[in-house]
Formats: C-alpha cells, structure tokens, sequence
C-alpha cells in the first residue's frame, strides 16, 4: 500500500495523462523489461528545483518540470512491480524480498517528495496555473497534503517488512511441527501414508497441533501490524483503522456501519447455507473435472470463451498473449511460488499482468477466467494517473467475478460430464464470497476496534464470529491465519462480498437473457473503477443496491435454489455410475 495514496484517496480525478489511445498502444514483451532499481537522486533534485520555481511566475518551466517528474514516478512504481512479480515468482528468494521491500521505501519517499513539491507550487504565484493543469480535484487534495514524518516512515516500512515476514513464513515449512503418540508429526506426514493410519479423533489431534505451531508463528506478526496501523490511523486523524481503510484505502461510498447492516443480513443466509450446502460432498470433487489444463492449455481456452462472452475481450486477451503479460506458476512443481493471483499494471509500459498460481484442478480456469477480468478492466479502464488516481476496490472484484459467474455458461463444452461439479464450484464460491466477505470483515473490524487483544483473544473471537453465521469451529479456531489479506490488506476482503451480490444478478440475468447481462456486464466494466463508488455505478447500471430492504436474501435465492438443483443432479448421477 503507497503511503501517498494513503493520504489522497479521496481523489477520483482524470488528469491529462491517461496515456496514448489504446488503438494505438503497442505492447512491450514482459521478457524485454528488465529490471533495474530506481536511483532518487536525480528525482530529488528536480523536487527540489520544482520547490525553487514555486516562488516564481515561470508556468511552463512548472508544468515541463511536473511532467518530467510524472515520468520519474512511473519509472520508480514500475521498479516496485517487477520487483513484486519477481518476489512473487519465489517467495524465499532473499534478493527479491529485498528488492522489493527497498523498491517500496523509494516509492513512498518520491511520492512524498513529490507532492511536497506540488503543494509548495499551488501556493505561490503559479498556484492557480498548475492546478489548472492537473485538475481542481488534485489541486485540493495537493493543497491539504502533509509531508510525511519519520515516524510514519518508519512505520510504513516496518508494516513492510512484516507482510513480507508472512509471505516468507507461509512458503516455509520449519518449525512446523506437533508432537502427539510419541511421533514428532509434519504436514507432509499427516498428508502421507502415516496420516491415513490416523482414526478421525488423532487425525483432527494432529491437524490442530499443526495449525497451532503455524499460529505461533504468525501470530506475533499479526498482532504487530495491529499496533502498527492502528497508530498509523491515529496520525491520519481516523478513530479507527477501519474508517480510515474504509475512506482512504478503499474508496468506498458506504461506512463500515453500512457494512455491519449488510453481515447481519447476510447471516440469516449463512445459516441456512453452512447447515445445507458448506458441507456438500461436491467440493470434494474436485477429481472428478477433467481435462486438468496446463497454463499454456488454460490460456488457449480462456481465449475460445472470451470471445463469445463478447468480441471486444478478444482484444485485451491478444495483447496478453502476445507479449506474455502472464506468470501461471504450477504449485506442484514450483512450490515457493506465491498462492493466490493478482493483476497489477506495469506503469511504463502501459501493461497489464497477470499473476495466477495453479492447483492442478478446476479452481484454475475460475481463477484465471477472475483475473482476466481484472485483467480487461485495466486495459480498457486504466488508471487515469499513477500518483493521484483512487479506484474502487468494490467495483474491480465486480470486473473479474462477474466474468468468472458468466464462463460456467460454457462448462458444458469445456468439462463435459464434469460440468455440473464445475458450475457448483463456481457458483458456489459466490455464495461463498458474499458469507466469508462478511466474516472476515467483521473479524478484522472487531480486532481493530479493540487493537490490544491477545493471540488467544483473536483465536476465540474468529471462532466466535464465525459462530453467528452459523459455523462451529468450537472455542477456538486458527484458520483466520490462513487469509493473506488480513495481513496483507485489511479491510479488502468485504470487495468480494458486495461485487459478489452484483456478480449474482449478472448470473441471474443471463439464465433469461444473456445479451442483456453481458450488456451489464460491460456497462460496469467500461465505468472502470476511478470516477463514481460501487453504490453509485450500480446504481447507474441497474443493479440493486445491498442497503435495500431484502436485498440480500432477493439477490441470492435465485443461486441458492440453483446450488440445490446442481447438487442433486451431480449425487445422482454419481450413485447411478
């Protein structure tokens, strides 16, 4: 997370730098850019002149200067992405991590330098010109900027060092042990022959040992970014980090209390779904989806469909493949590789890229079909400048699980008899987003808002939360540890729920009328996530809105009912094979 953003998010401005047109973009082999640290010398050299002009009436050397200083920031952000997509590739690479972590110190420095400069700028005699130039927006939100201390370096740097400690820690397998029939246990022994030997009573034994020992582990950490944000959030003036995640880092257009409205409607479903379908013996089937698709096979195929969901996704998929904007690394093989996926933007390079790791299974095409819905959106929708520009997380998830929700129409072709399996995972998972959004964020609120909880105070409240949506995980549970954002990026986790409450209705629409949701889902794509809020493009797009009376259990009865048909056609034909 860029300090800078976190201290002008408010912005959702177009400034005059958006790039060239996208007809005319040209892309740039991912093997052609090399990385190369980013030296801020000369970067503040020009601050300091620009500083210098600021008490001048010479407009366009300020605004040459600005310029040039714009194309320095995006050398240094692109710096911190390759270095990322390098540290994601091999997670205990030390270099990388290093790389990483200094590339992101240079990134909050020059932004920081950067905006100094700007502000020096709007208060002297060509104040009024450059923010002429830039945009009124930005000229405000410059105009309030405060330089950054010392103390908020530090401590964006040590929140830096810690998410990268769990990033290490979770690749990493030592220590991680449980002692139990006079047996020292691993994971990979309890996932082994030894394991099958266990009867369910040692087994589970075992199995919470191991979790506790990673507790352990990750714990300190976690309860270290509390304290670390939650000062952080009292410097930027937030009586909590949750408000300040809400506003600044998120962009959202509804409050946290919005959000507890929306867990508390969402938990009357809960119950019904963890009693009925959480436990369906469909998610263990996973085995039973072929062909499993290697990245190259899987990318070929994300091609065939996206056409057909509409033509102008063939476009951004072209330029993807053409200049191997992608890194599918298959865990199996090439298990330090960072889980999960995500899609960032090489800013000078104009380039999206995607980062998807594989699990061997159906999960891989859903999660690449995901990405690539980010993947479109920044290409179409970039963002309008690297410095300044705030989008919608709310709105991004709905980019990518929208299309995830409108591929299972073509499971058919693609798994054959394993379709209905496929299409419950998927659209199970939607169900899934909109409960777990709501746990974790409500987790993660209750933790911030009570910030000197111990390890066992966190253990017992998940169990605890998870409880009110009708989960039992007894008195304590540690599976929290296991969701990277929580460490990573608080408060994110609640995008997935409310883009899936609008994924759903695009799922709905097309069970009737697939042009008209394809339609949808197009208009929220093409609005990008940088000028309105998720409330007000939903709104423009003529989707209901989860503050409405009903919304909730309006929205999602329609898949539930669909879940429930699904299931038994797979049972079924699974006792008559």
């Amino acid at each position: 997370m860029r300090k800078l953003l976190s201290l002008t998010l408010a912005l959702a401005l177009v400034l005059t730098m958006a790039g060239p047109a996208l007809a005319a973009r040209e892309g740039v082999p991912y093997g052609e850019m090399a990385y190369e640290p980013y030296d801020p010398a000369p970067f503040y050299d020009m601050t300091d002149k620009l500083t210098e002009l600021a008490e001048g009436d010479d407009v366009q050397a300020v605004i040459d200067l600005y310029e040039a200083l714009y194309g320095q920031y995006v050398l240094a952000d692109t710096a911190y992405t390759l270095a990322q997509l390098h540290h994601s590739a091999d997670v205990t690479d030390q270099y990388w991590t290093d790389e990483m972590l200094d590339a992101e110190t240079v990134l909050y420095d020059a932004s920081d330098a950067f905006c100094q400069a700007c502000y020096a700028v709007l208060q002297g005699p060509c104040g009024k010109d450059l923010a002429a130039y830039i945009g009124q927006d930005a000229a405000d939100a410059l105009d309030d900027y405060e330089p950054m201390t010392d103390r908020e370096s530090e401590l964006l740097e040590r929140e830096s060092e810690l998410t990268a400690e769990y990033d290490e820690t979770m690749a990493s397998s030592d220590g991680l042990t449980h002692e139990y029939g006079g047996q020292v246990w691993t994971a990979d022994m309890l996932n082994g022959p030894e394991g099958y030997g266990l009867d369910d009573e040692s087994y589970d034994e075992v199995y919470t040992g191991l979790q506790k020992a990673r507790n352990d582990q990750l714990g300190p950490l976690f309860l270290e970014l509390v304290q670390v944000r939650t000062e952080l959030g009292d410097i930027w003036g937030y009586g909590s980090y949750a408000a300040y995640s809400y506003a600044e880092v998120y962009g959202r257009d509804f409050t946290p209390e919005d959000a507890q409205e929306l867990c508390d409607a969402v938990k009357e479903l809960a119950a019904e779904y963890n009693e009925s379908l959480y436990y369906s013996d469909v998610w263990y089937m996973t085995g039973d989806v072929s062909p499993v698709m290697d990245g190259d096979t899987l990318i070929q195929v994300l091609g065939d469909y996206v056409g057909r969901v509409d033509p102008s996704l063939t476009e951004p998929w072209q330029f993807m493949t053409e200049n191997g904007l992608y890194d599918l690394p298959t865990l199996s093989e090439e298990p330090t590789a960072e889980d999960g996926g995500y899609t960032v933007t090489i800013a000078q390079y104009e380039s999206p890229f995607i980062y998807n790791a594989l699990y061997g299974d159906c999960y891989d095409l859903d999660g690449l079909s995901h990405e690539f819905g980010h993947y479109a959106n920044a290409y179409f929708a970039p963002a309008p400048n690297e410095l300044l520009s705030v989008g919608s997380y709310d709105l991004f998830e709905i980019h990518s699980t929208a299309l995830e929700s409108l591929f299972t129409e073509f499971y058919g072709e693609i798994y054959d008899d394993g379709a209905d399996i496929a299409r419950f995972i998927v659209l199970g998972s939607l169900i899934e987003s909109v409960i777990d959004g709501c746990i974790q964020d409500e987790f993660q609120r209750r933790v911030y808002d009570d910030p000197d909880m111990t390890l066992d105070d966190v253990n017992a409240l998940y169990a605890s939360v998870c409880r009110e949506y009708g989960r039992d995980l007894g008195p304590v549970d540690y599976s929290w540890q296991y969701v990277s954002h929580t460490f990573q990026s608080p408060f994110y986790y609640l995008s997935y729920a409310v883009s899936a409450l609008a994924a759903i209705q695009i799922w709905d629409m097309a069970q009737t009328d697939w042009d008209a949701a394809v339609d949808a889902y197009l208009d929220v794509l093409h609005r990008g996530g940088y000028e309105d809020g998720y409330m007000a493009v939903l709104s423009g797009c003529g989707l209901r809105l989860f503050t409405e009376d009903g919304a909730v259990e309006d929205i999602c009865r329609p898949l539930l009912d669909r879940l429930y048909e699904l299931e038994d056609a797979v049972l079924y034909a699974e006792a008559a094979a």
